[in-house]
């Protein structure tokens, strides 16, 4: 594996970042380049329109790549600064450029963007010492567990395979559908867990994305059957809003009631509080969610917007008061997309006064 998609690999490019760099549109996508080390190489970076990213360094003098960079057994000083000269800028490009991803598998990755728009359930690292373990709970219940995987340890994997480590994800299943599911390509008995009732499935598009999805919501459903079939009572939401791209100040101030891109399986009663992207990191705005599911009929310009929401604004915090900090402490890392507050969240606001759901 090449050091760009080593050190990409878990990471998606923002096209529209690239130029604000430094990057030039080519014919071949966006190219960059920078002298190191005192002017002595060139380091030339190239996007393609599909987000690839590739790279040389050049011996300015010679003209001709710097081919130690790649050679792993080239370890003297010299071309050890050259290593991380490179890695530094490629660290710069991915900082300002790049979206990090949660998942290694590209699979996964597109799993969990429906899983966030469908079920705005949050993704949890289980495990302490196990930081590439993550995990999908319902009502406190795993459906899902991901994680890196020697796939010698899984029993009826292909001799090509077994020397490989690949993404997983366990999921629960059905036991009377079990034995014809371990017949199907990239379908596993389940590792470390009850292997009567779970499976472990290959990240590697053995099976297709339907598949892999019905799957998962198969194994929610199951998770908590109880909780999921009761339906009732609003649930308690966070969205992001980036100011550089929708002032959402200015349509608050001209009305408490907004249209907002239906997100996730948000629905009318629900109660959805608005983040503030960096650099505020801070919930702004309580809304309570007066109709779901609206046909957009041109009030938002792009075609990919079929559905809106309309939200009624209920509160504003402070920016001091509700920051990402506070937000770390009651069990919500991070919020990249629409996902449920967590019920330490709730209970917290709640405790505080900061929000009456009854008003």
């Amino acid at each position: 594996m090449s050091i760009e998609r080593r050190f990409f690999r878990a990471k998606k490019v923002q096209m529209d970042s690239l130029q604000a760099f430094g990057f030039v549109k080519t014919d071949r996508g966006y190219s960059y380049s920078e002298k190191l080390m005192e002017g002595q190489l060139e380091a030339q970076l190239l996007v393609t329109e599909k987000g690839e990213i590739s790279g040389k360094v050049i011996d300015c003098d010679l003209g001709e790549e710097y081919l130690p960079l790649r050679q792993e057994r080239q370890d003297g000083a010299f071309v050890g600064e050259v290593r991380q000269a490179y890695l530094d800028l490629l660290g710069r490009v991915a900082e300002a450029c790049c979206l990090t991803l949660p998942f290694q598998s590209d699979q996964m990755n597109r799993m969990a963007q429906r899983i966030e728009e469908r079920f705005g359930d949050l993704l949890d690292c289980p495990f302490e010492k196990q930081e590439d373990y993550q995990s999908y709970r319902v009502d406190g219940k795993w459906y899902g567990l991901i994680y890196p995987l020697e796939l010698s340890k899984l029993k009826g994997i292909s001799e090509d395979l077994k020397a490989e480590t690949a993404e997983v994800i366990n999921l629960k299943v059905e036991p009377k559908y079990l034995s014809g599911l371990l017949e199907r390509e990239g379908i596993f008995e389940a590792y470390h867990m009850a292997k009567k009732s779970w499976v472990t499935v290959l990240l590697n598009d053995s099976l297709s994305d339907q598949e892999l999805w019905e799957l998962i919501a198969k194994s929610r459903q199951l998770a908590a059957p109880s909780k999921l079939s009761a339906g009732s009572g609003p649930d308690y939401w966070l969205i992001p809003a980036n100011l550089k791209y929708y002032d959402i100040d200015s349509e608050f101030a001209a009305s408490d009631t907004i249209l907002w891109t239906q997100k996730a399986s948000i629905k009318a009663g629900d109660f959805v509080f608005i983040y503030i992207t960096a650099p505020t990191r801070a919930i702004r705005y309580a809304c309570r969610v007066l109709e779901a599911n609206i046909a957009n009929q041109g009030y938002r310009d792009l075609s990919s917007i079929k559905t809106l929401m309309s939200l009624k604004c209920l509160k504003q915090f402070p920016d001091h008061l509700l920051t990402a900090d506070l937000l770390k402490e009651y069990q919500v890392n991070a919020v990249r997309g629409p996902r449920r507050m967590s019920q330490q969240l709730i209970a917290f606001l709640k405790e505080k006064e900061y929000f009456n759901d009854k008003e």
